[in-house]
């Protein structure tokens, strides 16, 4: 797969890609409900709707949606749908799990259910790809929603996670770059230390087919001129397509400036369990729901791949 640069060659790769199956909980919410009779329209995804059907189909009816295509499972109660949802995608119904109308918290919690069979031994963390105005390429950031304060081992499993879904959007080797305060390793700053303890672990992310560096400063991360003029050298300064922040805060708030500042797009995902997790914002448009529809499908597929 070439590298995809923006969400309409994400579309266009995850129909090529397509259609996965997918279980969406508590999917009584027009918005998911339109996003993903586009992804089935587009042959994205193949759908399997749980929730309260009466509300599904009065939904429907009033977007105009057609649900014929669509296998809907009743299950009114929204911390109940959320586990048949999961059931479904632990028996292999369904390669990705999609939040509807219910908080993340509980949607993850029933992701986590060690009953429910998509825990494993690895670190679950979020994963935002960016559309930005002006920016040439996607951007990942990572973890701004489900990590709080990631110790080292914890940091090295999001590197991890944000490398496979880069890799599953067509980037061969990902340039990853940890960042901090500052672009030195300073022992003041004991993240820095941290951080290159981690970029020491050159034969894990060789394994894993990126290149990894810090610390970084944002822009020193994405700019080649501000690299350059910084002396900083190698292949991933200037040139970053994954994002490490230092802490849950750190990435939450560079993520939230990137929305709301620089006019950048948000696709989001949780990865690390067994299969992708779609945790879109209830605020979100139907079209960023389609774009993290199609963005788990298309980690779904790549890990689907590597298992065979």
């Amino acid at each position: 797969m070439p590298s995809i640069a923006d969400y309409d060659q994400m579309l266009e790769a995850a129909a090529a890609a397509g259609p996965v199956p997918v279980a969406i909980a508590a999917a009584q919410e027009e918005e998911v409900l339109v996003a993903a009779a586009q992804a089935q329209s587009r042959g994205i995804i193949g759908a399997v709707l749980v929730g309260d059907e009466t509300a599904i189909r009065e939904l429907a009816d009033h977007a105009g949606v057609d649900l014929q295509a669509m296998r809907i499972v009743d299950e009114p109660d929204p911390m109940q749908s959320a586990t048949r949802t999961m059931q479904i995608v632990a028996q292999g119904e369904a390669k990705v799990a999609i939040k509807g109308q219910l908080p993340t918290s509980l949607f993850l919690h029933a992701a986590l259910d060690r009953n429910a069979g998509l825990r494993t031994d690895r670190l679950i963390s979020h994963v935002g790809i960016f559309e930005i105005p002006g920016f040439e390429r996607l951007l990942f950031i990572t973890d701004g929603g489900v990590v709080l304060y990631p110790t080292t081992e914890q940091k090295i499993e999001i590197v991890s996670n944000g490398i496979i879904v880069a890799r599953s959007l067509g980037i061969q080797q990902p340039k990853v770059a940890l960042l901090a305060s500052s672009d030195q390793v300073q022992p003041e700053l004991p993240v820095t230390l941290e951080i290159a303890g981690i970029v020491a672990m050159k034969r894990r992310w060789a394994s894993e087919g990126a290149l990894v560096d810090g610390p970084f400063l944002l822009d020193t991360a994405v700019s080649p001129q501000v690299a350059e003029q910084r002396g900083r050298g190698g292949p991933v300064a200037g040139h970053a397509d994954v994002l490490v922040a230092p802490d849950v805060e750190s990435g939450n708030i560079m993520a939230k400036g990137v929305t709301y500042f620089a006019g950048g797009q948000m696709a989001g995902l949780v990865v690390g369990a067994r299969a992708p997790l779609v945790v879109g914002s209830r605020a979100d448009p139907p079209q960023t729901r389609l774009v993290c529809i199609a963005a788990g499908a298309l980690v779904a597929a790549t890990l689907a791949t590597e298992v065979q």
